[in-house]
């Protein structure tokens, strides 16, 4: 999302006014990102354009270390993990959707995240939908809020960030998604 203010801006336009909660292991990834010289410049500007109405949560509170490593271990399907902390912020995410699942919230959660597995994970919770920022834009298009052309403007500057494939307008243009291939699926349900 922080890679370019157009991107930022469709993001936020789809969000709406609805709430948001950047949970705190996903600002704590990113301030440690801030400080390695290959991911600092996308780390500094995600955490420098945080709404301040994003409402701010202490995980701790929601759930536990086994809850988290339960997540992690079928977002990884059976892949051993590249180090302890892989998958770490999506699995937490998923494992407070999980336990809100288990006293029948009935908001909707959504997971906006670039890991095909996580979303995958994600989508099987109980009023918790994925999406990729490529799936965000592939719905915007379908709902006239952007032209095919401007998502796959979109999407060249995730590519040329390397956070994201080529995708071109006709991909976004086709109205099922399949030619998003994986980076735009599992999608969120559609009203």
């Amino acid at each position: 999302m922080a890679v370019d203010p157009t991107i930022t801006a469709a993001v936020l336009a789809e969000l709406g006014n609805n709430p948001v909660m950047l949970v705190d292991v996903v600002v704590d990834e990113l301030e440690y990102r801030a400080t390695q010289p290959q991911t600092a410049h996308l780390a500094q500007s995600a955490l420098d354009t945080v709404p301040t109405n994003w409402i701010r949560v202490d995980t701790g509170r929601y759930v536990d270390l086994g809850q988290v490593q339960d997540a992690q271990a079928d977002v990884a399907d059976g892949r051993p993990l590249n180090d302890d902390m892989q998958h770490w912020a999506e699995s937490t995410i998923i494992a407070m959707g999980r336990s809100a699942a288990q006293t029948t919230s009935t908001s909707v959660k959504m997971l906006l995240s670039e890991d095909y597995d996580a979303r995958r994970v994600a989508s099987l919770v109980p009023q918790m939908s994925a999406t990729s920022i490529h799936g965000l834009l592939h719905s915007r298009v379908h709902a006239n809020h952007l032209t095919a052309t401007q998502a796959a403007t979109m999407a060249d500057l995730l590519k040329g960030a390397d956070r994201g494939p080529e995708v071109t307008a006709e991909d976004f243009a086709d109205p099922t998604g399949r030619r998003l291939g994986r980076v735009g699926h599992p999608r969120p349900p559609r009203p």
